[in-house]
């Protein structure tokens, strides 16, 4: 429609060819920029309208330098050009929808699928009931059993589970240890070079899985075998243990004889422009079942998928941010709208070991106002945003010690420039403590949080804390740095 008119900017491009498309948009010869995040920053010279599309994602805020807000910056630009700002969600983030609710952005509500076609049915399975019964699979019956109909009925299915690799962890069956990245503070997780085949003994187990996996921190990208002996109390025996999307495409392999699975995952995509390829391959019907991690849950318009399963739909739940219910809402609600998308109907499997849940109950029924109404009232209950700004406060070194009384002294001072100084700004302030990484390629984190409004006075508060914590900080391998309503905690 628009021809070489259209301008793409992403990652995946090479340095020549985002210096070309910057160079075709600062002469005037796009006039549509599509692209990810930082396509927000296209030089365009007369911007008519800024379109934030799926505008709940925390991808849109930069956690990495330079830290900035996708929104913010969209909201600033707009304004310089007296542009629109068009944000599009089936399910906006609570800051956004609360903006709405008080009349800072005019609300547009869409009440009806594209087509007319209905919304899918929900069956939430419980998965204790499969446990007892024996099943130690993380594909229950109910989604295998429908993962078949599907596939004898020549149609497609979307299975969604958040977590790559075969095992999420790999534990010391005697000290219980898990093991762990040498570099990082988090356990490895165990990935697969070859499918895992039965076998009859512990000896033939362990022996397997050293022979045909690998353990992988996805952190900092350190990989080693299976270890022998545990590193704590050098015991022989492991239980690995935690479901991630090779085991799946393996269990789903099992339970659906002949079937073709595509897997999407960060260990599948990690050429140029293999998202592309296995998308299309998928979309013309090279395959009866696409797996995958949350890239799969979005976005995507399959007509002839009219399953979706959901495996460890509870996961996302009991991590430690005040955003978990907001994000499983949202990601179970889109994974869910991917079925029945044209005239065949649509059918949905939630799994979970907690199906009374009234986050997994409210995506189930996609209904996203009853949710908001629901979530404010905890963010109003116990101030967070969008009733309050946070600012994270982060310093990093390889010094323990260092860090602890650099950490502890930063926290002491802020807290007398809110006593002194700056008494006029109203903040809370939480730590220092550990992030919940702690170290992460050999650098230690240790976090002080500030809840706030940001304001002038705010900011030039953070402001002296950067000036006179980093001049400080330079001969001691310490730095710092500061993140403003940070994507995560």
């Amino acid at each position: 429609c628009y021809g070489e008119r259209v301008a793409v900017i992403h990652s995946s491009l090479s340095k020549g060819e985002r210096l070309d498309a910057w160079n075709r948009i600062r002469q005037g010869k796009a006039d549509i920029v599509i692209g990810t995040r930082s396509a927000v920053f296209a030089p365009l010279k007369n911007i008519g309208m800024i379109v934030i599309d799926e505008e709940q994602e925390h991808t849109y805020k930069s956690d990495t330098d330079p830290k900035y807000s996708a929104h913010d910056v969209a909201r600033y630009r707009c304004g310089k050009h007296n542009a629109l700002m068009l944000l599009s969600s089936a399910t906006p983030s609570l800051n956004s929808y609360y903006k709405a609710e008080k009349g800072a952005y005019k609300l547009v509500e869409m009440t009806e699928r594209f087509g007319n076609a209905n919304l899918p049915d929900v069956i939430i399975s419980d998965m204790r009931a499969e446990l007892d019964s024996g099943n130690t699979s993380p594909l229950g019956s109910v989604l295998a059993e429908k993962l078949r109909e599907t596939r004898n009925d020549s149609l497609q299915s979307v299975v969604l589970l958040n977590r790559r690799g075969y095992n999420s962890a790999v534990y010391c069956r005697v000290c219980g240890e898990a093991v762990k990245c040498p570099n990082c503070s988090v356990s490895l997780t165990y990935h697969t070079r070859v499918p895992l085949g039965e076998t009859d003994s512990p000896e033939a187990y362990i022996k397997q899985r050293q022979e045909r996996g690998i353990l992988a921190c996805h952190y900092c990208g350190y990989r080693s075998p299976v270890p022998s002996n545990c590193p704590s109390c050098k015991a022989e025996h492991f239980r690995f243990a935690g479901c991630g999307t090779q085991q799946a495409q393996e269990a789903i392999e099992k339970a659906v004889p002949g079937a073709r699975v595509i897997r999407m995952d960060m260990d599948t995509i990690g050429t140029k422009s293999s998202h592309e390829k296995l998308l299309g391959a998928f979309r013309r019907g090279e395959a009866d079942i696409l797996l995958g991690t949350q890239m799969v849950a979005k976005g995507h318009d399959f007509p002839k998928v009219t399953l979706v399963g959901v495996i460890n739909a509870d996961s996302s739940l009991y991590l430690d941010d005040f955003r978990a219910n907001e994000r499983t809402f949202s990601m179970l609600t889109q994974v869910i709208g991917r079925a029945g998308r044209s005239k065949d109907a649509g059918v949905a499997v939630v799994q979970t070991c907690n199906p009374d849940n009234q986050v997994i109950r409210l995506a189930a029924s996609q209904n996203y106002k009853a949710f908001y109404s629901q979530e404010i009232k905890l963010r109003q209950a116990f101030t967070f945003p969008p009733f309050c700004d946070i600012a994270l406060i982060t310093l990093s070194g390889r010094n323990e010690a260092l860090l602890a009384a650099s950490s502890k002294a930063l926290s002491e001072r802020l807290k007398a420039l809110l006593n002194g100084d700056y008494s006029d700004v109203e903040a809370v302030v939480f730590g220092p403590f550990e992030a919940p990484v702690y170290k992460v390629q050999n650098t230690c984190r240790m976090r002080t949080v500030l809840k706030c409004r940001l304001n002038k006075r705010s900011r030039a508060l953070i402001h002296t804390l950067l000036c006179e914590f980093g001049a400080a900080s330079r001969s001691d391998q310490i730095s710092i740095s500061a993140d403003l309503n940070p994507s995560k905690l």
